[in-house]
């Protein structure tokens, strides 16, 4: 959240009056330095990024985090709608952003 302009004592009164009821000891001043605080924390702090495993998945764990059979998983990956990871004739994985690009509702 970013300040553009400085809050007028009009509305620091007001926002004050109507948070005192949980905060005995608010005065305008306090709150608007928990304001400066809160902005500076957020701007100091990256963006957070949603925490994707990196390693492919098993066609079961596909299958849950869908809620879809295996012979489907299986004509997905044959349609290429998920990406597969062939590490011998019987073993293959699917790379996780094909699975949350079908979450999101696309093809990958």
């Amino acid at each position: 959240m970013k300040k553009n302009k400085t809050i007028q004592p009009e509305i620091l009164n007001a926002a004050t009056a109507m948070l005192s009821p949980y905060f005995q000891d608010l005065t305008p001043e306090v709150l608007l330095k928990a304001l400066e605080t809160y902005n500076e924390d957020k701007t100091d702090a990256a963006p957070k990024q949603p925490q994707r495993p990196e390693k492919p998945f098993k066609r079961e764990e596909v299958a849950e985090m869908l809620g879809l059979s295996i012979p489907t998983i299986d004509r997905y990956m044959a349609q290429g709608k998920l990406q597969r990871i062939r590490y011998s004739s019987h073993e293959v994985r699917i790379t996780p952003d094909s699975v949350y690009n079908m979450m999101r509702g696309g093809a990958a």
